[in-house]
């Protein structure tokens, strides 16, 4: 059995899938790809490649709680309000149970 902290297990499954949420979310409210990948950490390329997987984000979406937050995330960017490092990490955490991983302990 290989040992992984939280964040290592979630880093190839939970991170990109919510990235690429919030990049939606941005673009929803008028800011362009290019910018949105940008502010979020994600290429454009992978963006896009990321983008297509619709059971993903839907999983993502459809949950009351993560959804509520990743549009409080999206909103308080667009505002331009600094974001603080856990406010992504309390939603990784969250969203970590959609994908079948035990929440983490922050």
């Amino acid at each position: 059995m290989k040992w992984e902290t939280p964040c290592e297990q979630a880093f190839n499954v939970v991170i990109p899938n919510l990235r690429v949420a919030l990049i939606r979310k941005l673009v929803e409210r008028g800011i362009p790809v290019k910018k949105s990948t940008k502010i979020v950490g994600l290429s454009a390329t992978s963006y896009e490649k990321r983008v297509k997987n619709e059971e993903k984000l839907k999983m993502i979406f459809n949950d009351p709680e993560v959804g509520d937050m990743l549009e409080a995330l999206a909103y308080r960017i667009a505002s331009g309000e600094k974001i603080e490092e856990i406010s992504f990490c309390i939603l990784c955490s969250k969203t970590r149970r959609i994908f079948g991983l035990p929440p983490c302990s922050i």
